[in-house]
């Protein structure tokens, strides 16, 4: 393999922009949470995890318009059907000012539920400051959800870099002005404030980057009906999804802020918004597959064994990663955050990283069952997967009322889900039949990936260190003839 073929290479360069997308700007925000805690204060700062919590949640009304945009507009470049790009950004964008209507109408409630009924506050003394910061949340989510339709526009073109200088250049900004707010205010509701104006701000730059794409392009609102269809019709089942993911792994904080305080949840959000990027970074190694799929979903051959390959090299490269953060995670962290704060979370940092171990098996199906038509299919796979974590997590909560058995009900409950979801997808697609042996298989780097987070003795880390890749060379390169050359592709 050549190195300028490396160099040029679509699929690898699409994988460089969209991880460093993914983790460049967390990783400034991450960097700079000691100085949030110091400056606003554990309460504060709990405010601001809840409304990042509320404004994800409420994510759940966007009806799958984002992954509806990023099929149809890849669709309708491959046929060079300029009127149906139009047609599915100018739906889809009205749409979701709609969303933003609703949206305000239930935050109102949530809010009323704040002043009336002391939802999510022990001291009354923050009840104006959350109030406020509810509502300056509902503009940030109008950002985000116009922010995702706008990007899949570029992801659509298979060029990701434009994303991603967007993104880190806006995402810089925004910390970076956060972080001198915090210190001059020491008033969440003005960090909030200022995140809003930069959001607003990057939805006008993304809509005048969009000449570049499709030049052609002028928003107009409209809400005709036979569009509507044609858009959520395939976005329906992935919406529900959307839905059923958010509500377990983003409901949690709300449980936990409602259940244990904004305190509480200040420490648990760091770890599970970590965690949280780190799952969407293991999945933008290789989310380029899916435009690659929607555009060769015919082939159903050539489109499942490009699912296999992917699945393989992304896992690896996840496994790798994960292996290594949890070797060295607890110095990491004493460093990062002080010994003190790092005593408050660490059985947290333990339990969601084993839970991310086997959460990595389910980007990659995700992707290809609904870039390939089998929505509905994924729709299933979905809500088995997150029906076994919300009993785990409702199990910790309620039956043993502890925050850290709520983790490790979640840890649990997501290991017979991802069987599940992988023997389903086998089963139904792979015409080599593989034995329910072989699927059981894949996960042995998790199990033992998994040991390296729990024991706290580097002896036994470092064993489980050591069978974790023993583990992916037997499974991925013996077993699976994993190759990394889809990379070069």
């Amino acid at each position: 393999m050549s190195f300028n073929k490396l160099l040029t290479s679509r699929n690898l360069q699409n994988s460089i922009w969209n991880v460093i997308e993914v983790l460049l700007g967390p990783t400034i925000l991450f960097v700079s949470i000691p100085v949030f805690l110091s400056q606003l204060g554990a309460e504060d700062y709990g405010i601001w995890m809840l409304v990042n919590s509320i404004v994800i949640v409420m994510q759940a009304f966007n009806l799958g318009l984002n992954f509806s945009t990023y099929k149809h507009v890849s669709i309708a470049i491959s046929k060079k059907d300029n009127q149906q790009i139009s047609d599915t950004l100018n739906t889809n964008l009205s749409f979701t000012v709609v969303i933003l209507l609703v949206s305000l109408v239930v935050a109102s409630f949530i809010c009323s539920g704040v002043y009336l009924n002391n939802w999510f506050v022990e001291n009354s003394l923050v009840k104006s400051r959350l109030i406020i910061s509810i509502l300056i949340g509902m503009i940030l989510l109008f950002g985000k959800l116009t922010e995702q339709i706008l990007y899949n526009v570029y992801r659509a073109f298979e060029d990701f870099k434009y994303v991603t200088i967007l993104s880190i250049i806006l995402k810089i900004i925004t910390v970076l002005g956060s972080i001198v707010i915090a210190y001059l205010t020491q008033n969440v509701v003005y960090v909030l404030g200022f995140n809003a104006c930069i959001m607003l701000t990057g939805i006008f730059a993304n809509y005048k980057l969009l000449a570049r794409f499709i030049p052609f392009y002028r928003f107009s609102f409209s809400l005709n009906r036979k569009l509507i269809k044609h858009e959520i019709s395939y976005s329906l089942f992935i919406w529900f999804q959307s839905i059923a993911i958010i509500i377990v792994y983003q409901g949690d904080r709300l449980l936990v802020s409602y259940k244990f305080g904004l305190v509480a949840l200040s420490f648990y959000a760091i770890v599970a918004t970590l965690f949280n990027h780190i799952h969407m970074a293991f999945g933008a190694i290789t989310s380029w597959i899916f435009p690659q799929v929607a555009k060769n979903k015919e082939d159903e051959s050539l489109v499942f064994d490009l699912y296999l390959r992917t699945r393989n090299v992304s896992l690896v490269i996840s496994f790798l990663i994960l292996a290594l953060f949890c070797l060295f995670s607890k110095p990491f962290f004493t460093l990062w955050l002080g010994s003190e704060n790092y005593a408050e979370i660490e059985q947290y940092v333990k339990w969601f990283s084993v839970f991310e171990f086997f959460l990595i098996f389910s980007s990659i199906p995700n992707l290809f069952l609904n870039a390939s038509g089998h929505e509905r299919f994924g729709l299933k796979m979905v809500l088995i997967f997150t029906s076994f974590n919300f009993v785990g997590i409702l199990i910790g909560l309620f039956v043993f009322n502890s925050l850290i058995a709520m983790v490790i009900g979640l840890a649990v409950s997501i290991v017979p889900g991802m069987y599940w979801l992988h023997y389903s997808v086998s089963k139904r697609f792979d015409k080599s039949k593989p034995s329910p042996f072989s699927i059981a298989a894949l996960f042995l780097p998790s199990i033992f990936g998994s040991g390296i987070a729990i024991f706290d003795d580097w002896l036994v880390k470092s064993v489980c260190f050591i069978l974790c890749l023993a583990s992916i060379f037997f499974v991925y390169f013996n077993m699976q003839r994993t190759s990394f050359k889809i990379l070069t592709e």
